[in-house]
């Protein structure tokens, strides 16, 4: 064999690279195939020249690399997933995937791994065919987060092994619903939009404006431009069947299906079409070829239901009951006739989609959540396959039985399973060992089909969790110990290196140890203004005037007893008193002390490496980010103890255990005030991005610029109202609003 200038091969491939003259791709490849040439060419390969060449044309013997994909490389099945880094005697070097979602991740690991070692050739099998993100930053509700890239996010999840892309964001504006007065629902439809808000239907045409659907088709072919670019198969993540206008039901009122709302959280029931109509079977049909049209390239769907706007008629777990229009079944049926009819309606919506998208792409796959079908899924789970598969979004009823998966084997179904890979209440926090054992444990289980969403680099520079999936997915074998080392000396430097590795398993041990069923402690943190609303004995005796810079935003109808209590979400109570104790022990015991130890041990570095050193950078994210987790962290452990000290204090039937409560709600506000203005001050003079802050100001899923004002009005009605005596008024609920004069 011959080095790529024809002597005999040697050096490293930063030296093949270097000497390259060419780089070519042949033409008609997939854009991706272009992308990572002309990336060779700026990063690896200055100076050489960047073209395409025709199929068949012959291959000079110089300096040259080659990039190719879609064909599984020389010798290898086609049906078995394969990155390869090939060399030949004639001096060529040609990069080729046998698919083309792995082609930017190749160029990355010559890039980040190979670049410096011997010339030879590599071959990379990945762990998982399927890897996607969730409903997260780039198409739910912290797309506007100021900061946040949308294409170094594609770019990064491309590098990490990801293959498919959710891409439906809706665009810069909010959504198209809104609602009377004190009526919070609509603020879910910000969300994993469905296909009616991105293109019309004869039926539905003119409901939603026009410049409406077209900024939100813009920002679609957006997103599936920037999939394609980097070789990821782009798709929907959607809420649907979801409801109507309210204006649509005036002319067609015999459509009506099911009412889907929450009616906990809304003052206008919002109902979806009757599936069994015709009418409405073409209505879909014609959506989903109205989206084609515009963006051939849909791969897939995820299809979240009966929660957000959406439902099914009749089903078990509709928040208002099971309900529907007049098609479906008729009364006097049992509860598993209705059930049966239920799920057949469901899997019609499925067949149609999956009939309409496969028809143009018969790879595409549709991921049914079968978690919110309680009565409906032993209908259901059957009938799936051929290229309708389960998917794990939401938690209902759980994920998919063992009984339910090995029917899902037999017809060919795959399960598409939820991976926890971060937290967007304070991006980039390290959990790497846990990270590691989750997609070790489904890689053991023989997983094929992965959802996670990484932390986005643009916010979160330092994350050590998606270089562990990025292992993960192209070298299983590579211990964890490695994976950390060798990130460490990337980002810290050889002397500081093993400090940042420790860092990370301290603060690995603190988010393991999080005690499980938290309240609010996810997607629901911000929808509760915790952050920012004051813990005190009596959240009423504060004036309405004065909890209105919270409230506007707080996911609480005006008579729902969230406003007033900690531990409760209208009929929904949840924690006893020794629960919460019990959880809150566990916060101190064993979440804390680690996660002290990891921010006082990256304050000490920080006093040790001068400004503009090496490494200094990544010390200050994760002091700064691991300060912002601990006030994450604190705030849930204090409405812990508000719920054991203000409940108790109701509870208790003798003095000295009121005065003992009396003592934990003083303890308890002590510690929120102190946290509240740790973080403020973290706030003030932190320039890293430890929480999504919104470019378009405050919403119900994420703070705006204004974060340090509401945390200073926190602060203030915490030290007026220390010492008022704990109360719950029992009858909220049963409130009327004020009336204005």
């Amino acid at each position: 064999m011959t080095r790529h200038d024809g002597s005999p091969r040697g050096g490293t491939l930063r030296d093949l690279f270097g000497a390259a003259r060419r780089v070519t791709y042949d033409a008609g490849a997939p854009q991706v195939v272009a992308t990572v040439a002309a990336c060779i060419a700026e990063e690896l390969a200055p100076g050489a020249a960047v073209g395409s060449i025709s199929p068949g044309e012959s291959l000079p013997r110089n300096a040259r690399i080659h990039v190719g994909a879609g064909a599984s490389p020389a010798g290898d099945r086609d049906d078995e997933p394969c990155l390869r880094l090939r060399l030949d005697a004639d001096g060529r070097c040609e990069l080729q995937a046998s698919r083309t979602e792995w082609l930017y991740a190749l160029f990355c690991l010559v890039r980040d791994e190979w670049l410096d070692g011997s010339a030879i050739e590599r071959t990379v099998r990945p762990s998982f065919p399927w890897v996607r993100n969730l409903s997260d930053f780039l198409v739910g509700s912290l797309r506007n987060s100021r900061s946040f890239s949308r294409e170094e996010y594609v770019r990064q999840v491309a590098r990490l092994g990801f293959t498919h892309l959710s891409i439906n964001s809706l665009g810069p504006g909010p959504a198209w619903e809104s609602g009377p007065p004190g009526d919070v629902y609509s603020w879910f439809y910000d969300y994993s939009p469905d296909l009616d808000q991105f293109v019309d239907s004869s039926l539905v045409r003119g409901y939603y404006p026009a410049e409406y659907l077209k900024a939100n088709l813009a920002a679609l072919k957006a997103n599936a431009a920037l999939a394609l670019k980097y070789g990821l198969v782009p798709g929907l993540h959607i809420n649907s069947p979801r409801s109507m206008p309210e204006e649509f039901w005036r002319s067609y009122p015999f459509l009506r299906g099911a009412r889907v709302d929450h009616p906990r959280e809304s003052f206008r029931p919002r109902y979806t079409l009757a599936m069994a109509h015709p009418a409405v079977q073409e209505h879909y049909r014609e959506l989903a070829r109205n989206i084609l049209r515009e963006v051939p390239g849909i791969g897939f769907i995820q299809v979240w239901t009966n929660d957000s706007g959406a439902g099914f008629e009749y089903v078990t777990s509709l928040y208002a009951g099971r309900n529907g229009g007049p098609y479906l079944i008729r009364e006097w049926k049992s509860d598993d006739e209705i059930a049966r009819a239920a799920a057949e309606n469901v899997l019609t919506y499925y067949r149609i989609l999956h009939g309409e998208f496969a028809r143009a792409n018969p790879a595409f796959r549709l991921i049914c959540d079968i978690a919110s079908f309680y009565a409906e899924r032993k209908y259901i789970v059957p009938m799936l396959g051929g290229g309708i598969d389960a998917g794990e979004f939401g938690s209902f009823a759980g994920g998919v039985s063992p009984v339910e998966q090995a029917v899902l084997d037999g017809a060919g179904a795959w399960t598409h399973r939820k991976a926890e890979l971060g937290d967007n209440n304070v991006p980039g926090v390290p959990s790497p060992g846990l990270v590691h054992e989750r997609l070790r444990r489904a890689l053991m289980d023989g997983e094929r089909a992965l959802l996670g969403s990484p932390s986005p680099c643009s916010i979160a520079p330092f994350d050590i969790n998606g270089e562990v999936v990025r292992s993960l997915q192209f070298f299983p074998s590579r211990r964890l110990e490695e994976i950390l080392a060798q990130s460490a000396g990337r980002w810290a430097g050889g002397e500081y290196a093993r400090a940042l590795v420790d860092i990370w398993l301290m603060s690995d041990e603190a988010v393991r140890s999080f005690p499980a069923g938290v309240p609010l402690s996810t997607f629901a943190f911000p929808w509760f203004r915790l952050s920012v609303r004051p813990f005190v004995p009596n959240i009423e005796a504060i004036p309405e005037e004065e909890r209105a810079y919270y409230e506007r935003y707080l996911l609480a109808t005006f008579n729902n007893p969230a406003r007033v209590d900690l531990n409760n979400d209208m009929l929904w109570n949840f924690l006893s008193v020794e629960e919460a104790m019990e959880k809150k022990h566990v916060i101190d015991t064993r979440v804390l002390p680690p996660l002290d130890r990891g921010i006082a041990s990256s304050r000490e570095i920080l006093r040790r490496i001068a400004p503009g050193q090496e490494g200094r950078p990544v010390f200050v994210d994760i002091h700064d980010r691991l300060r912002a987790w601990r006030s994450f962290a604190m705030t849930l452990r204090n409405m812990l103890a508000w719920t054991a000290a203000v409940h108790g204090y109701i509870l208790s039937g003798t003095t000295q255990e009121k005065e003992r409560c009396r003592s934990l709600c003083r303890e308890m506000v002590a510690s929120e005030t102190e946290n509240a203005r740790s973080l403020l001050a973290l706030w003030r003079r932190s320039e890293v991005e430890f929480m999504p802050v919104a470019l378009s100001g405050e919403t119900l899923h994420s703070y705006g610029t204004n974060f340090g004002e509401l945390l200073e009005n926190k602060i203030r009605l915490m030290e007026l109202h220390a010492d008022d005596d704990p109360s719950i008024d029992p009858d909220f609920m049963w409130r009327m609003p004020h009336k204005s004069n």
